[in-house]
């Protein structure tokens, strides 16, 4: 259920978007990255890839590395696509990605009325995208956001620049050797950036795209992994993209994708001295056959290596602070637990008593017998020691190490047996321990209860026999 959850909640991502007017779209859907490309642009849920920048900025997260990726595509007729994107993972607060593309073409003629040829120019388009994304409290969930500079260059016929953000969410929901599967959305322009020319004017449409990633190994050598998008162009039809890549021994990658706009593709990658990649993918449009190439580079540390270095550091240094405070507590209640037995009522000596073999238990490593006698103390005492600070301590060892906890049916024994020795039916207490070492015969808390119960029932029965 926990997995099923957020993916519910992309998939339901339609119902966050409001309406918005219909207008032409984007030179830039061509998008970034080769490889993406040529998977047909399905990209929204493909995980550790710069292209993010475009595609999906709350996939940003997912990256290990410093990455680079750059590339120079002639189009047709004089045109030409560059771009270059970045992407930078941090330890702490997230990671940052920019990109630029530009798209130019030469020898526009400019004619008048009758046709005739007046003057030559060249139209330039660039856009500019810096990115950021965070992972969210939800395990395995990331959001982002993006923010796009549009400028627009032709003669004296184009209003130069305008300003537009997306926002991106991604969830891992099986992020296994075995299997991998991840799913995202993006709502693109959310501020929709204006394109006008000297008459006319138009935004670029608002788009929801939710997108689907599975891969999995076939055999040690080879993997396979397949990607879909749906495209939701407010006001316009839908558009479906999906692609399919095929890895080999971790070096060479096969590819192919469509689009329902009517383009196909094809393509490959090959790494080379384990940080760099070079992608090549052709393209059958209607204008023609298009081959393209680019270039990908990983640089620095592998920082979700670095965040788990950090967070080893963070909880031994928790730890200490905790064994510290601890030993002290732990001299302090073991000469002072005899004293009790004559000078306070009972129920202070079984919380000094408890509160001890929860502290020992802790310092032994049984994690899950310390979080039992912190809790029996904490229902009866919330503000007794420091038992608020170690009861939630040691819990978060537990979800930490994803370590189990006792049974339900062993914790409820050990709770009436304890709720039994308050109202000093000892007996009760015993029968209730004692069925514990039926389920688990070296259980400690058990074993431990029982050596002191036992003595009690002595006491009473000799009580009664004098009399």
């Amino acid at each position: 259920m926990k997995k099923i959850i957020p993916v519910l909640l992309l998939l339901m991502a339609p119902a966050l978007c409001f309406s918005s007017s219909a207008g032409v779209t984007s030179v830039f859907d061509i998008g970034t990255s080769v490889r993406a490309q040529s998977l047909g642009g399905a990209f929204t849920a493909v995980p550790d890839d710069a292209a993010a920048v475009y595609y999906n900025p709350g996939a940003l997260n997912t990256l290990t590395k410093f990455q680079v990726q750059t590339a120079y595509m002639p189009l047709f007729y004089d045109t030409t696509y560059d771009y270059a994107a970045a992407a930078l993972p941090t330890v702490d607060i997230g990671s940052f990605g920019a990109s630029i593309a530009m798209i130019n073409t030469g020898s526009i003629f400019l004619r008048d009325e009758n046709g005739i040829i007046l003057s030559e120019t060249n139209q330039s388009l660039m856009e500019i995208i810096g990115a950021w994304s965070k992972e969210l409290p939800i395990e395995s969930l990331s959001a982002g956001l993006s923010i796009k500079l549009d400028y627009n260059d032709l003669a004296n016929y184009a209003d130069n620049l305008s300003f537009g953000m997306d926002f991106g969410m991604y969830y891992k929901a099986i992020s296994e050797t075995s299997q991998e599967l991840n799913t995202g959305f993006i709502i693109k322009n959310i501020i929709e950036p204006d394109i006008k020319l000297s008459a006319t004017s138009d935004k670029l449409p608002r788009q929801l795209i939710v997108g689907l990633y599975y891969r999995r190994p076939l055999t040690e050598a080879i993997n396979a992994g397949i990607m879909a998008d749906i495209v939701t162009p407010f006001g316009s039809p839908f558009d479906i993209k999906a692609g399919a890549e095929l890895g080999f021994f971790n070096t060479v990658d096969i590819r192919a994708g469509f689009s329902t706009q009517g383009i196909m593709s094809m393509g490959a990658g090959i790494k080379l001295f384990g940080d760099f990649r070079v992608d090549y993918g052709i393209f059958f449009t209607d204008l023609g056959t298009q081959n393209r190439f680019s270039l990908t580079a990983d640089f620095g540390e592998n920082v979700p290596d670095m965040r788990a270095r950090k967070a080893e550091l963070e909880e031994a240094r928790i730890e200490r602070k905790a064994k510290e405070i601890g030993a002290k507590e732990l001299a302090q209640l073991r000469t002072q637990i005899d004293q009790l037995a004559g000078k306070v009522k009972e129920k202070e000596r079984f919380k000094a008593v408890h509160y001890t073999r929860g502290l020992e238990a802790y310092f032994d490593g049984d994690l899950k017998g310390a979080l039992l006698e912190f809790n029996t103390v904490y229902d009866m005492d919330k503000e007794y020691m420091s038992v608020v600070y170690y009861r939630g301590f040691v819990a978060g060892l537990i979800a930490s190490k994803k370590q189990s906890n006792y049974s339900d049916e062993i914790v409820a024994l050990y709770r009436d047996g304890v709720n039994k020795y308050l109202a000093q039916d000892y007996k009760g207490a015993k029968e209730s321990w004692e069925k514990i070492l039926k389920i688990d015969p070296y259980n400690r808390l058990a074993i431990e209860n029982l050596k002191e119960v036992n003595p009690l029932i002595r006491d009473v029965d000799n009580m009664k026999e004098t009399k």
